[in-house]
């Protein structure tokens, strides 16, 4: 705080309206950094958020991934298996291996009647190989389900935090109000110039002349930014979450018995398609994902140069 000095009757009355107007950027630009300060608190808690549903969609990709993978090496056992024995390989990879020997047991008879003990053990090999695969599928299905589970539940709260806080009005009217009226201080200042008073004689210029210089460069189009940034995250974050739910439903639909075990050609083709469409969702939601924790992080640097100005600014009131 400060009083103004003067040497004539006429700049005192000057410097005093400066004095008045100085007051007022007080009162309007102070506390802008509180502000930007929240939404910058909101990004950086944001990007912890959508790292996390990224990585998770990462993860349901990569185990959706290996699953046909998997998927793929259990039809070639069950190929190799009836290569040896003659069985259907249709039917074989929906058996246990009780009901595997129970089916096959009339041919294992007659291998071994005609010698061929080596057949069954190379049968028995591949189906308990065939039987730790469809496991191992089983559960990178389960996994993929989960992780696809946990992108929807980072999504939603990510689409909150954003929705929440995307409506920026408030920090825009104190900054439109601080613009106006630092203006008003420079148009003061200028005019004070222009008749006379002098910063020498008078050394309160320089503080006027200060302020104008630090608390001139907050940008309402920066917030504006912000916004539009915010938006961009939101909408990201609900496709993520729609994109999640389709992945999830179809990954669990994808690891029934009942799709599983269905060897017929429209059967094989559903299982193909909804492992296809999970695998799809996830990937989706990676792109999503990035693109959410790139425009977090596009914001926090944004508020971090606008918070600058901002304590520029309010370093010189105080």
């Amino acid at each position: 705080m400060f009083t103004p000095m003067c040497h004539s009757d006429d700049n005192g009355v000057v410097l005093a309206d400066l004095y008045d107007i100085y007051q007022t950027v007080q009162s309007f630009c102070g506390g802008i950094s509180d502000g930007i300060s929240h939404v910058s608190g909101i990004s950086k808690i944001n990007t912890v958020v959508t790292a996390v549903g990224t990585a998770a969609a990462g993860g349901a990709l990569y185990a959706g991934i290996k699953k046909s993978e998997k998927d793929e090496k259990i039809a070639d056992l069950s190929k190799r298996i009836c290569d040896v024995g003659g069985c259907d390989p249709d039917k074989v990879e929906a058996m246990t291996e009780q009901e595997f020997f129970d089916t096959v047991l009339p041919l294992l008879v007659e291998m071994i009647a005609t010698g061929e003990e080596d057949k069954i053990n190379q049968m028995t090999k591949l189906k308990r190989e065939q039987t730790a695969e469809i496991e191992k599928s089983k559960r990178l299905g389960h996994w993929r389900t989960g992780l696809l589970a946990g992108t929807v539940g980072t999504n939603v709260a990510s689409a909150i935090i954003s929705g929440l806080n995307k409506n920026q009005s408030d920090l825009i009217q104190q900054i439109s109000a601080c613009n106006a009226a630092v203006n008003k201080l420079s148009d003061t200042y200028k005019s004070a110039i222009a008749n006379g008073v002098s910063p020498i004689e008078n050394p309160v210029m320089q503080q006027f002349q200060n302020t104008i210089n630090n608390c001139g460069n907050l940008n309402i189009a920066d917030v504006e930014k912000i916004e539009k940034r915010m938006g961009i995250v939101m909408g990201a974050s609900i496709a993520g979450v729609v994109i999640g739910a389709v992945g999830t439903g179809t990954s669990i639909a994808a690891n029934t018995d009942a799709v599983r075990n269905d060897n017929t050609e429209s059967g094989k083709k559903k299982e193909k398609t909804l492992n296809t469409v999970s695998n799809i969702a996830a990937g989706a939601n990676v792109i999503t994902g990035g693109v959410e924790t790139g425009f977090n992080v596009s914001l926090i640097v944004l508020t971090k140069n606008l918070m600058r100005t901002a304590q520029l600014c309010e370093d010189e009131l105080w």
